[in-house]
């Protein structure tokens, strides 16, 4: 018995405490070995074919692992519990969810399943021992399962956070496009309208910017740009850098005194460069969003005539 569970190990460190019948075996233990550490109560049945030291609490990660063990061999996490792994999204307490390949069967209770006809396009990411859908594989599953706005969410963290590239989802999407695809025609409709924009907005009301100035006949603005000035480099959250017209988003944490007063250094600084500076403040978003389109139609419109 303690050559057993000195040969297993590493194995359940590595799996949340947890291993298979079939994991067991090919180390050379027999099925005796196995019900013996059970009648002892040094090990639990979690599931048919399934075992861990007894009085493991059973987390959101141990039977996220459980169900990808139990799950026909290729099956990875995906989805929801994908974005929880690799950390986008804000999801919650996101179902227990994987997709398994196709052709195959898996059905456990609180586990949402999804036959996959092209898991080889995925590529399968070890996140804390478990083999997760990579960061493009979830750009095209989540839109799925989610919100149109929590899809936007967790898309522009996965380019914020993880420097995945416009280029890149495009090259997912038309990989896994096929007709009727879940996901595939959220992602479409996404990299139609974010395509052009260059950069990642930085925060929500950043995004809400933008998308109202996305809908505008003008041409497409950048998001965090960088400007050299003669004291030092500043990052507009949103540019018009042919026009010269920056946009910068003021949440609350612009009431400061100190922040406020190095805002005023950077207007200046920037006024002097020949930029147009238009600020929204997040607490009078209606009024000076309102006010900011009114003046981007007209500083577009003075830049066409004058030149």
């Amino acid at each position: 018995m303690s050559s057993l569970l000195v040969d297993v190990r590493a194995t359940l460190e590595v799996q949340h405490s947890l291993i298979t019948r079939r994991q067991v075996l090919t180390t050379g233990h027999s099925p005796n070995q196995i019900h013996r550490l059970l009648r002892l109560g040094v090990w639990e049945v979690i599931d048919t074919g399934l075992y861990g030291p007894v009085g493991v609490p059973m987390t959101w990660k141990r039977r996220l692992m459980a169900a990808v063990l139990l799950a026909p061999a290729g099956s990875m996490a995906s989805h929801r519990a994908a974005a929880a792994q690799h950390g986008v999204g804000g999801l919650d307490d996101p179902p227990i969810e994987i997709s398994i390949p196709r052709g195959s069967s898996f059905r456990r209770p609180g586990v949402v399943v999804h036959e996959s006809t092209d898991l080889a396009l995925a590529r399968a990411v070890l996140i804390d021992g478990i083999p997760t859908t990579d960061l493009r594989r979830l750009a095209v599953d989540i839109g799925a399962v989610v919100s149109p706005s929590r899809f936007t969410h967790t898309i522009r963290e996965i380019r914020h956070g993880h420097a995945v590239t416009s280029e890149q989802l495009l090259h997912t999407y038309l990989q896994h496009k096929i007709q009727g695809r879940n996901g595939c025609g959220v992602l479409r409709d996404w990299i139609d309208r974010y395509f052009d924009v260059n950069g990642v907005p930085e925060s929500g009301i950043e995004l809400v910017v933008l998308d109202a100035l996305l809908d505008l006949d003008l041409p497409t603005p950048e998001a965090q740009f960088w400007v050299e000035t003669p004291t030092g480099r500043y990052r507009l959250d949103i540019a018009y850098p042919e026009r010269l017209i920056c946009v910068e988003v003021d949440g609350r944490q612009h009431e400061d005194a100190h922040i406020a007063a190095a805002d005023e250094v950077r207007t200046a600084t920037l006024k002097a460069l020949g930029w147009h500076v238009i600020r929204i403040r997040s607490d009078h978003l209606a009024s000076d969003l309102s006010a900011a389109i009114r003046q981007i139609r007209h500083l577009h419109t003075k830049s066409v005539v004058d030149s």
